[in-house]
């Protein structure tokens, strides 16, 4: 009994080592992301870009990256996901030391879409890990968890990125590979490829996992799922919420500084208040879900109805900066906004994955990969509104937070209306 005990506590161990790693491993993806908005200033004045030229540069970061998440996620279900997460972020650590060498317009777009087609499989791939080693009981947690890496690093450390960039933006992703480089040495000798390939208590989790999957379906029962409208309004509800997570990444500072009037310290500061605090509500939301669920047995309540209301209520904080351009209310709607729209981000996968337990993997990769298209768009989009508003750039960033809110307003009623993961029809 004690030795059974014993085995259990090392088995959970051996949990919060695998969600410690990847939840590092998005804080460093998505902090090297956020060195580009972070260093919009610097990287157009150094290389001589206008607004139109910035949003290409946002974008081309996503030209690849859909497909390559679902060839990465293809790829991991056949060779492992330890090796598929480890030959990912050596990549992007060898491409961040790369940018030394970027001198222009053509390489910084190169760069860019380089980096999107080794980045673009690391979050189905580690949702895959995740599936993988954790119960089903404790997946929710485990993807809040993860999901917060990427709230750490995009939001949390850009005081620390700022500081970073004085000594170049160049040296600043050259810092991040040489980081990516180490968490990939320690993640090879360290962690396992699978609870099977560890002891015989985590071979037992698995076998449990498995004996409660659902029977298997068919193809056509699979693309039937897929293209269910609890699945396709899932879809647009993370597809609109990433397109304010890549505006936030490309081109929220430059509006704290040019609209709302902040120097680029105070930035820094906000950035990372608004980090922490959207980080904080991300968590709240996520374990109100869970604990609905616990309590209702019920996926409409918990998930739809708790996920869709606070990105309403997140669509509407976001929008409130455009009438209320004040500093400190900048700060409290854009963490709250970010929040509340960023919770999706647990919850979606997890109602993707209900409808085809047995394809968790492929499930959580559609789900990726398309609201990863919302990245091509927001930069170019963007940009092109800002480029209109000519001498009134203040307009164009406002026109910018009003298209972006007004779609998530819109997916999140669509979500409300027509998203049932309980009901037969939908799955």
């Amino acid at each position: 009994m004690n030795k059974t005990l014993e085995s259990s506590r090392k088995y959970n161990w051996v949990l919060w080592g695998i969600i410690a790693f990847l939840f590092f491993g998005n804080l460093i993806n998505f902090s090297g992301k956020n060195i580009i908005g972070l260093s919009a200033d610097l990287i157009m004045k150094d290389i001589g870009l206008n607004s139109n030229q910035w949003g290409v540069v946002g974008s081309a970061y996503y030209w690849l990256f859909p497909i390559a998440g679902i060839i990465g996620a293809a790829i991991s279900d056949r060779f492992g996901t330890k090796k598929v997460l480890s030959v990912l972020i050596l990549s992007w650590g060898i491409i961040q030391f790369g940018a030394l060498a970027i001198n222009g317009f053509s390489a910084l777009i190169f760069y860019r879409v380089l980096l999107g087609i080794f980045q673009g499989p690391f979050g189905p791939v580690a949702m895959s890990h995740i599936n993988k080693w954790f119960p089903a009981e404790k997946r929710g947690v485990a993807s809040s968890l993860f999901t917060l890496g990427a709230t750490a690093g995009g939001l949390v450390l850009a005081p620390v990125i700022i500081g970073l960039t004085t000594f170049g933006w160049k040296v600043a992703f050259a810092v991040f590979g040489g980081v990516s480089i180490l968490w990939v040495l320690l993640f090879i000798f360290t962690t396992k490829e699978s609870p099977s390939s560890t002891n015989t208590e985590q071979k037992a989790a698995a076998k449990n996992v498995v004996e409660k999957s659902l029977q298997k379906k068919s193809g056509k029962e699979v693309v039937k799922a897929i293209f269910s409208p609890t699945s396709i309004f899932t879809l647009f509800l993370a597809f609109s919420s990433f397109i304010f997570v890549v505006w936030t990444a490309i081109w929220m500072p430059n509006y704290l500084t040019k609209v709302i009037g902040m120097t680029a310290n105070q930035m820094g500061v906000a950035v990372s208040i608004i980090g922490i605090s959207s980080a904080a509500i991300i968590f709240l939301v996520s374990m109100i879900s869970d604990k609905v669920l616990a309590k209702t047995q019920n996926w409409r309540f918990s998930r739809v109805f708790v996920t869709g209301t606070s990105a309403i209520i997140g669509s509407l904080m976001l929008v409130s900066v455009v009438f209320i351009q004040n500093p400190v209310w900048s700060v409290i709607a854009f963490g709250t906004a970010y929040g509340l729209t960023g919770a999706n981000f647990a919850i979606g996968p997890q109602i993707m994955m209900k409808l085809v337990p047995e394809r968790s993997g492929l499930m959580a990769s559609i789900l990726m990969s398309f609201q990863n298209v919302g990245g091509m768009i927001a930069p170019v989009a963007t940009g092109f509104l800002i480029g209109l508003s000519k001498d009134n750039i203040i307009q164009g960033y406002n026109n910018s937070v009003l298209v972006v809110s007004g779609a998530i307003l819109l997916c999140a009623i669509l979500f409300l209306l027509f998203v049932n993961p309980d009901g037969k029809k939908t799955a």
